[in-house]
């Protein structure tokens, strides 16, 4: 059984993020730039920056007034907040070429966003972490599935057949079938990109987000957020799918469970305006 290191290494040609993205880290990690170093950078790629400020002036992410150039964006957001964003809009925007056997990619992508904007959600209603951060790693929270699918398909389908009335058992379906889980591949892929060190911790410890240790609140936002996307898009009632949602999550942020039902309802509402920003096409 191959694991999470050699699936992704095997699909090392298929997951390198375009040359804007590796531009915008060099400015980022460079301790002499400005942030009008990294407006030029990102300036230079005129897709990435009109999708940036449309996601940064949409309705969801709630800033006061309107963000009309990327300096200021940069400038008012900061340098790593906005390189969290270049790096979501770049993920989508390459991994939606990629076209797996026996999945939907417009329907992944959904849920993807979903999860950003219920974990963005959260994050906002207790005030806890940088949303930026937060919506990037939850967007890149289930990218682990597209590499399971390109490399192991017809497994990766049994495992969700085999837990369809408990979704909530995929991940622990996966390592018995594939060897490893969609929550290790896409952490072992955020370090192949040599994102910090948050990113991978978040993605591979959220379904046990105690395990991520210093990144425990941001595993815990993930948590929460995964559960609610499956509340959002299967016909398994409220109680059942909250039910699993690990009550350690709940501690370490300090929500109450009862918020749940406004978070749905506010990603839900952001959904589709959201989705579109990122070119991804609505369910008919």
């Amino acid at each position: 059984m191959p694991t999470a290191e050699q699936l992704v290494a095997s699909n090392v040609t298929l997951v390198t993020l375009p040359e804007v993205f590796a531009r915008v880290k060099q400015v980022v990690d460079d301790p002499r730039a400005t942030t009008i170093d990294l407006a030029r950078v990102i300036s230079a790629d005129p897709g990435v920056s009109a999708r940036i400020l449309k996601l940064i002036n949409s309705a969801f992410w709630g800033f006061s007034g309107r963000i009309d150039s990327l300096a200021r964006a940069v400038s008012l957001l900061g340098m790593l907040h906005v390189h969290d964003l270049v790096l979501a809009t770049a993920v989508v925007g390459t991994f939606q070429r990629i076209r797996p056997e026996l999945m939907d990619v417009a329907r992944f992508w959904r849920g993807s966003i979903f999860r950003s904007l219920a974990a963005t959600a959260l994050a906002r209603h207790g005030q806890l972490v940088d949303l930026g951060r937060v919506f990037t790693e939850a967007l890149l929270s289930d990218l682990g599935h597209l590499i399971i699918y390109l490399k192991a398909p017809k497994l990766a389908a049994q495992a969700l057949e085999q837990t369809r009335a408990t979704p909530w058992q995929l991940a622990e379906a996966e390592r018995a079938l594939i060897g490893c889980d969609y929550a290790e591949v896409g952490g072992t892929l955020t370090d192949c990109w040599q994102l910090p060190q948050c990113f991978g911790e978040a993605i591979r410890c959220q379904n046990e987000p105690r395990k991520a240790q210093a990144h425990a609140l941001e595993a815990s936002l993930l948590n929460i957020a995964g559960i609610l996307d499956l509340l959002r898009s299967s016909s398994l009632d409220s109680p059942t799918l909250l039910a699993h949602i690990d009550p350690f999550a709940w501690e370490t942020t300090g929500l109450d469970p009862a918020c749940a039902a406004q978070i749905l309802a506010e990603a839900k509402d952001g959904l589709s305006a959201t989705a579109l920003l990122f070119g991804v096409p609505n369910e008919s």
